[in-house]
């Protein structure tokens, strides 16, 4: 195993390869240039690749010039894994007490968990956004920051208070008018990344322990799919996806008052910090709503090292140095104060000294700490970071999804078609 901290004795130059905003695009250069100037033997380029990465990074393989390390599409990491495309990081990672101090859902493991493809750089957990303007004026309190309180149950019922129609009636008042709603109480994104964790969340999923049965069609996870519909078209106090998809962002439709409770990623922290520093909006931040068990999903990129670039020892030992570098939320704190990230090492949700360096006052809520950051025992890994063929099965969802939602079809026939489609697709786990 080659020790991470010994330079190499001749220059040694990498690609690292990467996507993402303009901001991110900024931090990332910095800190490389940060990472150049302490490391005198290693120049890393950074190439910010915005749009087709997939492609753009097949090419560059194809091509016989794969960059050395960089960030890699969660759908893509297990299976390029698999085949040899990747270097397995296991050894490293257990002799590193920063690598190996990461919350445990970061970690993408295959050859049933011997191997390590990567780690991922930036957490995201799903949870609720709300605007404290609107809880105050409809004189509602505000969502719970406990997990354990806040359930599905007193969301929707939360929700019901604060959607209104042209003339001021909520859902229940006589002669309220679904028709035109002009504040709704929440929008649910219909997606996988949020769909899944309340499935989980009344003791559904997409497929079993093993990757190899579908549960979509259980009893509990069409249960959870039935009583979100039924939030959006029967309660009439979420958006539909007809109006949600015409925002121009959730957080504009919260700053604005067309919606006062969003669920969404980590990943809006940052433009709605943004509106939280330039006083346009009161946020407050709340767990995501549970059915039976409180749970959360945590995605977010893992940075990978491609193993046809590691032509050299010198030249993986350099890697593995920008690797670790790169890992250090130290390293990549502007990211984590404008709410783009969440850090990953374990100790910054734990320890008072590091969760001071992470909010920043002027962007995070003060029950952010309460809402996110003690929230961390709550996260699941998603099936992408586990199950086989995961790219086509999120596909699938999708797919089954805008069935439900948007064509308003039988819940009960699609989750039992989309399981008939699953079938062949759930050939197991690369963790297990």
């Amino acid at each position: 195993m080659l020790a991470i901290g010994v330079y190499a004795a001749k220059m040694v130059e990498l690609t690292f390869t990467f996507w993402g905003s303009d901001l991110e695009a900024q931090v990332i250069n910095e800190a490389c240039a940060q990472f150049n100037k302490s490391h005198p033997n290693i120049k890393v380029v950074p190439m910010h690749i915005p749009s087709n990465y997939i492609e753009k990074l097949t090419a560059m393989i194809a091509g016989g010039t794969p960059p050395h390390i960089g960030y890699l599409y969660e759908p893509n990491v297990l299976d390029w894994a698999s085949k040899g495309i990747l270097y397995d990081l296991t050894d490293v990672i257990k002799s590193d007490s920063l690598l190996s101090n990461k919350l445990p859902e970061l970690y993408w493991r295959y050859d049933q968990g011997r191997k390590t493809a990567g780690i991922t750089v930036a957490a995201e957990f799903m949870i609720t956004y709300y605007n404290k303007d609107l809880f105050d004026k409809a004189k509602v309190p505000y969502p719970p920051t406990k997990p354990e309180e806040w359930t599905w149950d007193k969301f929707v019922e939360t929700a019901k208070k604060l959607t209104f129609d042209n003339k001021g009636r909520r859902p229940g008042d006589p002669g309220f008018d679904p028709n035109n709603i002009v504040q709704y109480g929440a929008v649910v994104p219909l997606w996988w990344c949020p769909l899944i964790p309340l499935i989980w969340s009344n003791g559904g999923d997409i497929a079993d322990e093993t990757g190899t049965k579908p549960l979509i069609n259980s009893p509990e996870s069409m249960e959870a799919l039935q009583k979100i519909y039924d939030f959006i078209y029967k309660d009439h106090a979420a958006a539909p996806p007809t109006v949600s998809d015409a925002f121009p962002s959730t957080n504009i439709a919260l700053q604005t008052g067309q919606v006062a409770m969003v669920i969404d990623g980590q990943w809006s922290m940052q433009e709605a910090g943004e509106m939280v520093k330039e006083g346009t909006l009161r946020l407050g931040l709340a767990p995501l709503p549970y059915f039976k068990e409180p749970v959360t999903g945590v995605i977010g990129t893992p940075i990978v090292i491609f193993k046809d670039a590691m032509k050299s020892p010198e030249i993986l030992q350099a890697a593995l140095e920008f690797h670790r570098f790169i890992q250090d939320p130290e390293n990549v704190l502007p990211l984590i104060r404008c709410g783009l990230w969440q850090p990953t090492t374990l100790d910054w949700y734990t320890k008072k000294e590091y969760i001071d360096k992470w909010m920043d006052p002027k962007i995070h809520p003060s029950d952010y700490k309460a809402a996110v950051i003690d929230y961390y025992p709550y996260a699941h890994k998603y099936p992408v970071a586990y199950l086989k063929n995961s790219a086509e099965i999120n596909t699938i969802f999708g797919q089954e999804m805008t069935r439900i939602f948007y064509g308003n079809e039988d819940i009960q026939k699609v989750c039992n078609e989309a399981a008939e489609k699953l079938k062949p697709l759930l050939v197991g786990r690369y963790d297990k």
